[in-house]
């Protein structure tokens, strides 16, 4: 009347019973683990999507960069400043400092990231940069993306920086 055993009841019965709930047991906690795993995975891809370059930079260290600009200049060298909107690499004999709106690819970067944690560098703009330049008198030869070809190429020493021309 009512109730079930496995075949062959007494020990046997009881082994069997054991046997089942602990499968049972160790499939929930498979699942359990992989339900844990993805969750852990999306939450990794949510924050690696909300990293701008300039943390992905910042977190790169001392490892030489090979930067694609637009117009297709190239440089090589490793960074010495990173802003919230441009970059300064040590490219041997020169300084190069690339907005970063102006560059298509960086190779070599790896995947670490770091946070700025002050705010007076996260403040500092490109023409933060170029006063800076302008400052030091040093001379200077200047890209500029003319949207045709080759980059127009223009030297000489900055005097004055406004917000969006030197």
């Amino acid at each position: 009347p009512g109730g079930c055993s496995p075949r062959g009841g007494g020990r046997v019965g009881a082994m069997r019973w054991e046997n089942l709930f602990s499968d049972l047991e160790a499939q929930l906690a498979s699942a359990g683990q992989l339900e844990l795993e993805a969750q852990v995975a999306d939450l990794a891809r949510a924050e690696a999507a909300g990293l701008g370059l300039a943390e992905r930079l910042r977190g790169h260290g001392a490892a030489p960069l090979a930067l694609l600009l637009r117009g297709g200049l190239r440089f090589r060298g490793r960074l010495t400043q990173v802003a919230s909107t441009w970059l300064a690499l040590d490219s041997g004999p020169y300084s190069v400092l690339v907005p970063h709106d102006g560059i298509v690819t960086v190779e070599g970067l790896g995947s670490a990231a770091a946070a700025e944690g002050s705010a007076v560098r996260r403040a500092l703009s490109l023409a933060s940069g170029l006063r800076a330049i302008a400052r030091d008198r040093s001379p200077v030869a200047c890209f500029v993306d003319a949207g045709a070809g080759e980059p127009l190429t223009v030297g000489g020493t900055l005097d004055t920086v406004g917000a969006d021309y030197v």
